[in-house]
């Protein structure tokens, strides 16, 4: 599933509904569900209030993939560039929740709850990749495509 939209509030909910829809036929737990959503929500909410400053919005590329009993969202955006002590990826510790500035928590919110989280800075474009295990899945063996790949 592929999703390329401009960063506003109503736009990030239309491409949540698009993820939503794009896993129904993963019969995932509600919980399961639910907690995809909001680590995704509060990522993509993220870029819309932080990366583009004074509100003037930019691209959003959003990109999941369900497969081998992962679900990985890459979410790319044009924004301001993360600052570094709030980066939170493997082998990088970034600062204590309780340092972090009002709304600061949400990186942690995201770390917690995703299976594995990276960011890297790209030719001017941040990239946050985002990787959800699905091994609460009912059905299927371990290792195999769960929905279409996307064309691309």
């Amino acid at each position: 599933m592929i999703v390329n939209f401009h960063a506003t509030p109503l736009n990030v909910r239309e491409a949540l509904g698009t993820l939503l829809t794009y896993l129904a036929p993963l019969g995932l737990p509600p919980d399961q569900r639910d907690t995809i959503q909001l680590v995704l929500a509060e990522a993509l909410n993220n870029v819309t209030e932080h990366a583009y400053p004074a509100g003037a919005g930019g691209p959003i590329y959003l990109r999941a993939l369900a497969e081998c009993a992962e679900l990985t969202v890459i979410i790319r955006d044009r924004g301001v560039p993360l600052p570094a002590e709030l980066i939170l990826s493997e082998g990088k510790a970034g600062r204590d929740p309780a340092d972090l500035p009002e709304g600061g928590f949400g990186w942690h919110l995201i770390r917690s709850l995703a299976s594995t989280l990276d960011h890297n800075r790209l030719a001017r474009w941040n990239e946050l990749k985002v990787v959800f295990s699905l091994a609460r899945f009912a059905g299927g063996p371990a290792c195999h495509q769960i929905a279409p790949k996307p064309s691309e």
